[in-house]
């Protein structure tokens, strides 16, 4: 590709050098090219400014997003646009782009059908997807993205639907898959105990047993009172990093914590035993005297709440897929990995603990990986609403960019932000995230849209024209007179690209995506069963060599002709 980049600019200056001398032999051929220039001049818009300069992306906008490798990032779907000569020729003599996509973009800008591009956020960090159930989000962003993207994974599914789909294309990848699937939905064998992934001789194990407890304590941010919440997690780390540091060995697990919460005797010796620790220095006696603390009613309800946010451990379901580890989490950053978290949607609510737990344990897992950038480990969130407020995900919004982490937020509409990110944190979220929109079906979401996209300038024709005629008599003779009058007048005038009603109005496949650095994306979503997700490998090299051929050729020998006409006008 670069001999033929190297051929089409040789050609395009040919070009320019045909023109300059057909200028000097025709006869008045300056007059030609004046008024080819005055007419292109007329025939380009000018630019209005006063009320806003809000547009669409176009391809030259993004160049970094067309065709990428397969792979690349999240996949929006294609635009189609006709590429104009100007933009072909400054594509084919840009530094920026590789030979091949400068070559394509420049061959196509010499056919009349319009250029068909695959897009992908090949840049974005992480992704917040809006559209409300049954609109598409998983067959447009979620099974496109498993079945091209390489990087490891770990992905909540609620219906089983994305292990069925894309388990085996995961492991022709090379792919160790792991499938949590504790209700027995798409028949995952797979189990996972937080705690066998803690070194208790770890100077940072009381840290990671605070992590565990915060994943499994629920805040909504509408508590009254944040003093029993903060107990409960107060407790639940205290008793995990007893039964860590003092636990039978094959026992160590969440049901061994939840015995000793539920049994007044247990929880009793347990403490004891925690006072009398050296365990981390005496750090863990500390934990143990603070208990001793709680008398009476403040223990009782202390106690209560505790047990509110470990009852999702009460099933025989969820005791066999907690009690032992069928997989290392750290396979994620050090190897080649996807695991699949299914839940299914009768039992969403009640386990979402469950949940908060295995996604706060594999984003532990991949922070000690230390930070790097070289390996991506993505997390796709399935209606992450259901989460609830995790401060684990309020950190890898803003800070675990670093350590390779990239997330794939899926909500229904803003509103759900709310739950997740109450006390007006969603706009930290929402500042962090590449958003995409599509099928919006709710005002405020679509008042957001409109908001978002911005204003254009327009221009407000207004005119009109009257007429009259009069007669007057008198003895001398008549008088007749006419008039009329015509007005023309235009006004700049600001206008939304889109308004609230027309968002909604939108078709339920067109995209609109906010990224930064590009103005407003608009794209027609590809379906992961039309198999349209490719990338696009728009002109292929032998047609590329052909046009450059014909083209080098062509340029070449009319070069030759008015050069020797030229020659011939001088000699004579």
């Amino acid at each position: 590709m670069k001999l033929l980049r190297l051929i089409l600019m040789a050609t395009v200056l040919m070009a320019a050098y045909i023109a300059v001398l057909a200028v000097a032999v025709i006869p008045y051929g300056w007059v030609v090219a004046l008024g080819l220039a005055l007419g292109m001049a007329r025939k380009k818009k000018p630019k209005l400014s006063a009320h806003g300069t809000s547009r669409y992306a176009i391809t030259a906008d993004m160049p970094h997003m067309l065709d990428a490798p397969e792979g690349s990032g999240v996949i929006l779907g294609h635009t189609e646009e006709k590429i104009g000569k100007r933009e072909g020729v400054k594509a084919l003599f840009s530094r920026r782009l590789p030979a091949k996509q400068a070559v394509r973009r420049f061959l196509a800008s010499c056919q009349r059908k319009k250029s068909r591009h695959l897009v992908q956020l090949t840049k974005a960090v992480h992704i917040a997807g809006f559209a409300p159930t049954g609109v598409g989000k998983t067959s447009s962003l979620v099974l496109p993205h498993l079945l091209t993207c390489p990087d490891s994974m770990a992905i909540v599914d609620f219906k089983g639907e994305l292990v069925r789909e894309t388990a085996a294309a995961r492991q022709r990848m090379g792919h160790r898959v792991a499938v949590l699937d504790p209700f027995n939905v798409v028949g995952g064998k797979d189990t996972f105990n937080p705690l066998d992934w803690i070194d208790k001789d770890s100077r940072t194990a009381l840290d990671d047993c605070r992590d565990l407890a915060a994943a499994m304590v629920l805040r909504t941010g509408e508590d009254k009172d944040a003093h029993w919440s903060d107990s409960a997690e107060l407790w639940i780390t205290a008793m995990i990093a007893m039964v860590l540091a003092h636990g039978e060995d094959g026992k160590k697990s969440f049901q061994t914590v939840r015995r000793i919460l539920t049994k007044p005797d247990a929880m009793q010796d347990a403490m004891r035993v925690m006072c009398e620790s050296e365990a981390w220095e005496g750090m863990l006696a500390r934990y143990g005297n603070q208990l001793t603390h709680y008398k009476d009613k403040e223990l009782g309800s202390t106690i209560t709440t505790t047990n509110r946010h470990l009852k999702f451990l009460d099933t025989l379901a969820i005791a066999d897929s907690t009690k032992r580890s069928s997989f290392n989490p750290s396979e994620l950053l050090s190897g080649k990995m996807t695991i699949y978290l299914v839940l299914p949607p009768e039992h969403q609510r009640a386990q979402s603990s469950l949940l908060r737990l295995w996604i706060g344990s594999l984003l532990r897992a991949v922070i000690k990986g230390g930070l790097q950038d070289q390996r991506k480990v993505r997390f796709i969130l399935d209606e992450a609403a259901s989460l609830g407020h995790m401060e684990q995900l309020d950190d890898a919004v803003d800070k675990f960019r670093g350590y390779g982490i990239r997330l794939l937020f899926l909500y229904q509409s803003l509103g759900q932000l709310k739950v997740c990110w109450p006390k007006g944190q969603e706009q930290t979220l929402l500042s962090n995230v590449t958003q995409v929109f599509f099928g919006v079906n709710d005002p405020e979401t679509a008042e957001y849209v409109s908001k978002r996209l911005g204003q254009e300038t327009i221009l407000v024709e207004s005119g009109g024209s009257s007429s009259g005629r009069s007669t007057q008599h008198s003895q001398q003779g008549s008088n007749f007179s006419y008039s009329s009058n015509t007005n023309y007048n235009w006004a700049q005038h600001g206008r939304s690209l889109l308004q609230p009603s027309e968002v909604i109005a939108l078709p339920e496949r067109l995209a609109i995506t906010f990224t930064p650095g590009v103005p407003p994306i608009a794209t027609w979503l590809a379906r992961h069963y039309e198999n349209d997700f490719r990338a696009d490998q728009g002109i292929r090299l032998w047609k590329a060599i052909f046009d450059t051929a014909c083209l080098f050729i062509s340029v070449t020998i009319l070069a030759a002709l008015i050069t020797a006409a030229l020659v011939d006008l001088i000699t004579k």
